[in-house]
């Protein structure tokens, strides 16, 4: 029995975005149609067909689903605010309320509920078992090592992925990937070149423009598809490195801080996208935003400047967007440097901590005189008492 909101919802929406959502859902039917027709079409294909377009999903939007169904319908759920929303939301198919900055709430109407309930359980354990799941992390991790690649060089790197795995043959596996969820969601026109992009970069153009200053890194670094399967795992809170000394290192300091459970999982992926975003102006600062944060809870400046340290050694570690996978270190480029070490005024505090009670003048978005390498605003700026 069609449901009426679902109908309603697919009218609001303009026709172009009516045939994205048609190719994101897989139903086959033709495009040359009046509006109101395509939305009766479009409607009827979900209402009716909801193990087929289930089939078709990301794994986030799954287990969301999930999530929401067992909540029940209408009831809000209170999840973090991602860098990028859910397919279902964009559609409308779920609703969602910005509670602040940080959270917001998501909840399933009772008509999209009783469609998928029935069917949520069986979708996520056929995506578990014929390897959807694991091909979506790994065409995720390529492109979060890398943030844009060409549509052929994205291929290049998942038929590695392919090979590694042994799942498919070639013609199989390729056609498995063009219709897949993320090359659908993913897929970009940069100057006229068909390319992929990280999900959550809403300006891939200054990515592939930035690496122009770069010319003299040449190909890409291979990663293997174990590291790409690492990197695209966790959606949409991605992260890569935690396993090397420098990410060890960084998660021993986080927890000694107190972050912990989903707290520490969102802290790590923030360190790795603003280690990415270097023409942000706050970019760097946010890298450190994990230690500022906690300032009052640590004992000395030492103790600030050792964990601070800490952070920027992971994120000079770190592959680079603009470096083609390469890190700072490996290049000696694009590095985040905390201020000299003889910096007077942070040699005074050193030598006499009852200085950094008395922070000189100093304008909002100059350098702090602590020498963290934060602006004043930022750091001790924020309790100027």
């Amino acid at each position: 029995m069609p449901k009426a909101s679902i109908f309603e919802t697919l009218s609001s929406l303009a026709k172009v975005d009516l045939e994205d959502i048609r190719l994101f859902f897989g139903a086959d039917f033709p495009l040359r149609v009046r509006k109101r027709e395509f939305v009766q079409r479009l409607g009827a294909f979900i209402v009716e067909r909801p193990s087929e377009w289930l089939g078709n999903m990301l794994e986030r939007d799954l287990r969301l689903l999930q999530t929401l169904v067992e909540a029940g319908p209408e009831v809000p759920v209170t999840v973090e605010t991602p860098d990028y929303p859910t397919v279902l939301e964009t559609v409308g198919l779920l609703g969602s309320a910005v509670a602040d900055d940080n959270v917001k709430e998501v909840w399933i109407p009772k008509e999209v509920h009783d469609i998928v309930s029935p069917h949520i359980g069986q979708a996520i354990a056929r995506g578990e078992k014929d390897g959807s799941f694991e091909m979506e992390r790994a065409a995720f991790g390529y492109l979060s090592l890398y943030g844009v690649l060409t549509v052929d060089e994205f291929y290049e790197m998942m038929l590695d992925y392919n090979m590694w795995a042994g799942r498919w043959s070639m013609e199989v596996f390729t056609g498995r990937l063009a219709a897949s969820a993320v090359f659908k969601l993913c897929r970009i026109d940069i100057e006229g070149e068909p390319c992929v992009a990280a999900p959550g970069i809403y300006e891939p153009a200054k990515i592939v423009e930035g690496r122009k200053e770069y010319q003299d890194i040449e190909g890409f670094r291979r990663f293997t598809p174990q590291e790409a399967l690492e990197a695209g795992t966790g959606s949409p809170e991605f992260v890569f490195g935690l396993g090397t000394e420098e990410g060890k290192r960084l998660v021993e300091m986080l927890l000694a801080l107190g972050y912990s459970g989903r707290d520490l999982v969102l802290e790590e992926h923030d360190i790795w996208m603003n280690s990415q975003m270097v023409w942000g102006d706050d970019a760097t600062e946010e890298i450190f935003g994990c230690v500022s944060d906690k300032q009052e809870d640590i004992d000395s400046f030492d103790e600030y400047n050792a964990c601070m340290e800490v952070v920027a050694a992971y994120a000079n570690s770190l592959p680079k967007w603009l470096l083609k996978g390469y890190s700072s270190n490996e290049t000696n480029r694009l590095k985040v440097i905390l201020q000299s070490e003889e910096d007077p005024v942070r040699e005074m505090i050193r030598k006499n901590p009852l200085m950094g009670l008395f922070v000189p003048s100093v304008m909002p978005d100059e350098p702090c005189p602590c020498g963290s390498g934060l602006s004043y605003r930022l750091c001790h700026g924020r309790n100027p008492n």
